[in-house]
């Protein structure tokens, strides 16, 4: 990360304190000076730390140029005291007003240090201070809404969140991978990763986001493995993409995946790739069985983003040690804090015996040709899934409120849209919905102001008909996500409910499939 400082507003030693029932704190000017900041289009940056606990912080700069005042006496953050640093923005003083409330923490701590004890992280900070699962969940979640800013490049000042984006940002490739394995694949656990009995494979290539259009599909392949098609799964229906839809041996799909996502290739195709997908373990063990490479591959974005002054190995998250993150992750249970012992928070450390070091390290680390997206896991991390729940790509995506388009055209070549059916399957039609999935939790609000929009809108949708519970795009002015933005203009990634992306309805796709 660049050596940005920050001042922390609100919250559990706060460098700009707020107390709406204190005349001496000057709350009215700050929130005002903060507004008139959205009204600019500036954002404010939520900082995520290793423990998962967020506040709300002001680059020093931005604080000198709204503020011009003296500054406050505690050392300002760093940067690297944080594992993300994203956007976010209020649309009106009531929402602000009611995020700073709930960082405010004025419970004393029962023996031991004090501790940030606010409604929003207390749950975090009971587990001391040391990096945890749900530390580096909520940070890779963050790390995704700061990705797609970037992409759509309506981020006005990119050093206030210390990113360090290589050269060829803007040029990297944006895929999406699916599949179906056989589920009556009774052999072990193991057996089963070795040599997956794998039935179609499909992948989608996107162009990416702007500040004025979404995330793109404009190529589909889907592959049927010739060797598995007796084989079909109890209850569901395959389902062919007309003029897509191929059957092939088993080899030549192996040759296909290892050209696409070979880093031997030359010109434009040897870009890095970010590769969206639902599932890293059994994805990863797919793409081994065919023959992929991906040793060299990285799961999550945090190198991308700071890969010129960050990419330490302690950083590198390879895809084997990702694989045990998640194993032990699905041991225990969702909500679990960390075991490490329970520390006050603090600007500086003094020991370290217990947090990872956080200081910018120099080395740099050469690209990895793909960076891994999780978007399950994205799912997971938001909505607090339970281990072990059903969520396949279908599920997910209709829980998401999200539609597929129907097969066919309708008059004057009118995209029709329909509910997403989960008894069928099709990795093709499936890798699309990873890509939109991806945009609809990346181009929403911060992680705790979307749980809970979607937490409200899933007990809306569940007092509705069922036939009114998917209205798609025309209803979507219609919702109101708690006055809260995220960003202004174009863009704005104010959550969608129900979003009706279409499968076929990019004019510059007619027959650019391969």
């Amino acid at each position: 990360m660049e050596p940005v400082k920050y001042y922390q507003i609100g919250g559990f030693k706060a460098h700009l304190p707020w107390a709406q029932w204190n005349p001496h704190s000057n709350s009215e000017v700050l929130i005002d000076s903060l507004m008139r900041m959205f009204r600019d289009d500036d954002d404010l940056v939520l900082g995520i730390r290793p423990n998962g606990a967020s506040y709300l912080l002001l680059p020093v700069d931005q604080f000198d140029a709204r503020f011009g005042q003296q500054r406050p006496r505690d050392r300002p953050w760093n940067a690297h005291d944080f594992e993300s640093l994203s956007p976010i923005q209020f649309g009106t003083e009531k929402a602000l007003i009611d995020k700073l409330a709930s960082y405010v923490s004025n419970k004393k701590t029962r023996g031991g240090d004090p501790r940030d004890r606010s409604k929003a992280n207390t749950e975090y900070t009971s587990g001391g201070e040391a990096l945890s699962d749900r530390g580096e969940e909520r940070s890779c979640f963050e790390h995704q809404r700061l990705l797609y800013r970037l992409l759509q490049k309506t981020i006005r000042r990119h050093k206030d969140f210390a990113v360090s984006l290589p050269p060829w940002f803007h040029d990297i490739q944006i895929y999406s991978l699916a599949f179906n394995l056989w589920f009556a694949d009774t052999r072990p656990l193991d057996e089963r990763l070795a040599n997956p009995r794998v039935l179609d494979v499909g992948w989608t290539e996107f162009d990416a986001p702007t500040d004025s259009d979404d995330l793109k599909a404009v190529s589909t392949t889907h592959l049927t493995v010739e060797e598995e098609r007796y084989l079909g799964n109890p209850g569901k229906t395959r389902l062919t993409l007309p003029d897509i839809t191929q059957a092939m041996p088993r080899d030549s799909i192996a040759t296909l995946l290892q050209n696409v996502f070979s880093s031997q290739q030359s010109n434009a195709a040897s870009m890095p790739k970010l590769l969206l997908v639902h599932d890293t373990k059994t994805t990863m063990a797919v793409l081994h069985a065919f023959g992929v490479d991906t040793s060299k591959w990285a799961t999550g974005i945090k190198q991308l983003l700071y890969s010129y002054s960050s990419a330490a190995r302690n950083d590198l998250r390879t895809v084997s040690q990702y694989d045990v993150h998640l194993e032990r992750r699905d041991r225990g249970s969702y909500g679990k804090p960390s075991r490490g012992r329970s520390r006050s928070p603090r600007r500086q450390s003094t020991d370290e015996r217990h947090v990872r070091q956080r200081s910018p390290p120099t080395h740099r680390a050469e690209a990895p040709p793909v960076y891994i997206v999780d978007v399950r896991a994205m799912y997971g991390f938001l909505m607090r899934v339970a281990p072990g729940h059903d969520n396949s790509i279908l599920l997910n995506a209709k829980a998401l409120h999200l539609r597929d388009t129907a097969l066919h055209r309708g008059e004057d070549d009118q995209v029709i849209y329909q509910d997403i059916d989960p008894k069928q399957w099709c990795a093709g039609k499936e890798s699309r919905l990873i890509g939109y999935m991806w945009e609809d939790l990346a181009n929403g609000v911060a992680i705790d102001e979307q749980r809970a929009y979607r937490n409200e809108i899933a007990k809306e949708a569940a007092a509705l008909p069922p036939a009114a519970r998917y209205q798609g795009r025309a209803d979507d002015d219609d919702v109101d996500p708690n006055d809260i933005m995220q960003p202004m203009g174009a863009g704005s990634g104010q959550p969608k409910p129900s979003k009706p992306y279409g499968m076929f309805d990019s004019e510059d796709e007619d027959d650019e499939y391969y």
